[in-house]
This record gives structure tokens, sequence and C-alpha cells, in this order.
């Protein structure tokens, strides 16, 4: 996820908007401007935290190009001391303390760090085996949860949890860390309570977040342009001082005096498409279907994700392992109707809540995307209730990014105004055209493959889908404690925001046993 979008917390539910500053969009409506910049294990070369004090961001970012060369992202590392540019609260570089605690304030606050070639975020209070450590307050986000209010033994300072400009780090599941800047306290932008920020957070699919500075202006620079032009799109003035610079030193900029600095593998950050075959069929797939189709060449399918009304088209646990079994990857579409959009955000709400339920139900991960269709030949006077229909859908799905399926006006539209996050576009009524904006694109209906009515789509990111290669390496899970009946749970796991509990640890808990059925498939627990 590398991306510039406005966005508010509102009924502490997440909202992403257009980059669009009057009417319905403006700060007095609790809408501000955030950048976020994903950057993945396998992308990451080298990192550093930089001492440098006097120095902006720029002028940091120059001297490591100069010294390494490269693609580089830095970003202020945490609060300072305005009179001597010390950071505040203990922090560590190479296994040694260079900087102090602050007496009575610092001494419980968590760290960002870099240990054992992995980002974390927690409490370190031995150098040992660090790379590096930066203190940070408050903690955001914790296990999938938002923290509110700040922890007490953080004593988070009295202006922090208020609305502020951010510069927030959160760490996936995977090891992805983000990088996050809020605007605020401008002409258009509010900024974000800490609670909002940690909403924001687990939404955006980082259980775990921290706030590295609670106030003034977030700072990032990068000398890539691929990424600064992604991170900087357009509002009044391009590359506005104070959000995303390059290493110019023409730009008035911020004194950090100390950043962050990640290295990074251009071509892994912005890989180069490819196109992918598959297929989307209302037909479940058996363990023999999937593999038919996957023998004849499909890299994918998509199907529909909903309520067991629709039990003949809808996708179940036992139809994932199946895909997943065949070697295919998974997307999934919610449909009822062929029109629900034109429901507008009353009927987006109901829809969002259902395929959320029906998401956690068949063990979807987070951070994958969830289509809705609008499958007729909708005219220009619809787009309004589709845009309201898919926000009011994406507030009911935290962590989850909303598409939506529809011919080359819908998608256009819908991408012009940053309604959703993905598109998938259909050939019919399209007039021959086709969106550059389509992430997925539907070429051929009825038609068959492996013995499977289906209609043929190709694709071109890997992003929408999940299934198979889309796994946890086990080593970057976080253990837990979870207690039944008072019983501690051992082996208890949160995975993308998912608590994991194993059945035999639960029956010991409550005086059960497990009983398993193969032919079914049915695990059960009972007295």
């Amino acid at each position: 996820m590398i991306k510039h979008t406005r966005v508010r917390v509102k009924n502490k539910k997440f909202e992403e908007g257009p980059l669009q500053y009057s009417g319905s969009y403006t700060k007095a409506n609790g809408w501000t401007d955030i950048r976020v910049a994903d950057i993945p294990p396998g992308a990451v070369l080298r990192t550093d935290l930089v001492i440098a004090k006097g120095k902006t961001a720029s002028a940091i970012l120059s001297d490591l190009v100069s010294k390494y060369g490269g693609n580089w992202i830095v970003f202020n590392a945490s609060y300072f001391n305005a009179s001597s540019g010390d950071l505040l609260g203990r922090t560590y570089k190479d296994g040694k303390v260079i900087f102090a605690e602050v007496s009575g304030k610092t001494e419980k606050r968590p760290h960002l760090y870099r240990k054992n070639g992995k980002f974390g975020i927690g409490r370190q209070d031995s150098p040992v085996g660090l790379d590096w450590a930066v203190t940070g307050v408050p903690t955001l986000s914790a296990g999938g949860k938002a923290i509110n209010p700040p922890r007490v033994e953080e004593k988070t300072p009295s202006d922090v949890p208020g609305v502020n400009p951010r510069m927030i780090v959160g760490i996936k599941a995977d090891g992805t860390i983000g990088i996050i800047a809020v605007d605020g306290r401008g002409d258009v932008d509010r900024g974000l309570t800490s609670e909002e920020s940690g909403i924001m957070a687990v939404s955006l699919g980082y259980p775990d977040s921290i706030n590295l500075d609670g106030g003034g202006s977030a700072t990032i620079a990068t000398n890539n342009r691929q990424l600064l032009d992604a991170l900087e799109i357009d509002k009044v003035a391009k590359k506005r001082n104070y959000h995303v610079s390059d290493m110019s030193a023409k730009q008035v900029q911020r004194v950090i005096h100390h950043a962050v600095a990640i290295q990074f593998d251009p071509g892994i950050l912005f890989p180069k498409s490819k196109t992918l075959f598959g297929i989307d069929c209302a037909t479940p797939l058996t363990g023999t279907t999937a593999k038919a189709v996957a023998t004849e060449g499909a890299k994918f399918a998509v199907r529909y994700l909903v309520p067991k009304g629709y039990a003949w088209k809808r996708l179940t646990v036992a139809e994932v392992g199946h895909i997943q079994d065949a070697g295919l990857k998974v997307a999934s579409v919610f449909q009822e109707g062929t029109a629900a959009p034109l429901g507008g955000a009353e009927l987006g709400t109901i829809d969002g809540k259902k395929a959320l339920s029906e998401a956690k139900l068949i063990g979807q991960p987070l951070s994958s995307a969830i289509f809705f269709a609008v499958d007729y030949d909708a005219k220009a006077a619809d787009y309004d209730s589709f845009e309201a229909y898919l926000r009011a859908a994406q507030r009911e799905l935290p962590g989850y990014h909303v598409g939506i399926y529809g011919h080359y006006g819908v998608i256009e539209e819908m991408a012009k105004r940053g309604a959703c996050k993905y598109f998938w576009q259909t050939y019919a009524w399209s007039n021959g055209k086709k969106s550059d904006k389509a992430h997925l694109y539907q070429y051929k209906n009825d038609t068959k493959l492996g013995g499977v009515a289906v209609d043929f789509n190709e694709a071109y990111t890997e992003e929408v889908f999940w299934g198979s290669g889309v796994s946890v390496d086990s080593s970057d899970v976080p253990l837990i404690t979870a207690i039944v009946y008072g019983k501690k749970i051992e082996g208890a796991k949160l995975i993308d925001g998912v608590t994991m509990l194993p059945l035999r640890a639960v029956a010991d808990a409550i005086g059960g046993k497990v009983t398993w059925d193969q032919a079914s498939n049915t695990a059960t627990i009972s007295k």
C-alpha cells in the first residue's frame, strides 16, 4: 500500500475519501490527508538510525545517497529536545545506549526497533541484539485493537492524545513496515487524535502501531521519483513543504535532527505488472473441478462472498481449501442482486456488515479485497449512489479493502472519486473501452473451463487475491495470553486481527474433549 489519500474517523469507524477540500470533505467535517508507504520485508536492503543534529530530512537523505547510493526513504525518528537536539527517551544504536531516559517520564515508553532483520514495536530494556531502537508515545494499536485511553505507564504528554499531525509507524503480520504521515493544523487538514490514529492503523491492516511524533510537521523524504509522486499528489502546490520531500535544498523544511532510514529495492516495491489468467464463477468449485480449472491454465478464481440464503453460489471454508489445494488464488465478490449499489449508504452499511460476517466465517485475511457488483448498464445518474454505497460498506469492513465491479464508466468514475481501492471492469456495456484503472478485467462471459461454467478474466496485480501463496510466517505471529474459564490457553495467537486458540486446549479448559470426523472434516468439542 503506497498512497496519498484523505481520511477521517467518525463514530469510531474509519473512512477514506477523495482528495477534495470543499463540500463534505472539509477540515470542519473531520477530514485530513495521510500519506502511507508500506515497505515489505523482501524490499528492505538496509536500515539505519541516522544521528544528524541540525539537519532536515532532505539533507539526511542526500548524505545517505552520497554514501551508499540506491533508493531510500527517511522519516523523523521521534521526539527531541529542541535546544540540544537529543532524542527523548532511551535510544539504542549498534547495541549501545546513545540517548538516556528522561527521568520520571520515558522509562516505560515503547520502542520502534530493528532486531534480527525484523521491525518491531514494544519496550526494549536491553540493547543486546538491537540494530537500533527509538522511543515513541503512545502505543496506538496492539494485537489488532486500538488503544484508548493511552496506557498509564507510558506517561503520554497531555497534548498528544488530542487532534494532531502525526508520524505513525505500523507493522503488519507479515513484517511489512508502514510509514504514515498525518497532516493537521492547516487550512484544510484537521489531524487525528491518538484513538482515531489507532482505529485508522487497524483498519489499514496494522495490528501494532506507534506514534513517533505528536506535534509539528511530519517529515518524509525519498529520492525515488515513483514513490514521491505516489505519496504527494497535487493539492494546491506539488510537493509542499513539511510533507514529502526529495533531496532538494530549495525547500524550506523543519529540522528533524535524526531520522530512521530504509534503503529499499524499487523492483520489489514497484514490481512490473504481469497479466494472470483466471475465472469467476457462480458454481462452487470442488477438489476435482478446482484442479481441472488450474490444469487448464487458470491462476485465480473469483467467488461469491454471500449469506447462506445463496448457498448455490456461496464460498465456503471447504471450497477455500479446494481452491488453495489446486494452487489457485482467491478473490471475493459480494453480490445478492444486479444493482445493490443503487441503494446508497443505507444498503452499503447493510451489505458491508453481511460481507464482514462472511469474510470472518471463511477466514478471509485482513488487507485483502472484497468487491461489490454493479451488474447492469449503469448510468451517470447512478454514480452518487454507488459512491455512497461503497464508502458505507468500507466503514463496516475495517482492515479489508473494498472494490467495485462494473463497466468502463463505473470504473473510471469511481476511481476518479476515490470511492474504493480496487476496480474490476467487465467488457459488458463498456463499448470496447478498457480502463487503465482496472485491477481485474472480465473479457468473456458464459464459457467453460475444466467442465465448469465460468467467465474469463485477466488480473494485473496480485494485491486483490488471497488464498494460495498468502500465508503467515509463524515466526512473525505474536503469541497472546488467552484465558478460558480461568485457565491460560497455551499457543494462542493473533493472526490478521483474529484470535486463534488450539481446540484441545479450549476443551481441556472447559472439561470437554475434541472429536474429529474425517469424513465431514468436522471438529467437535463436547462435554
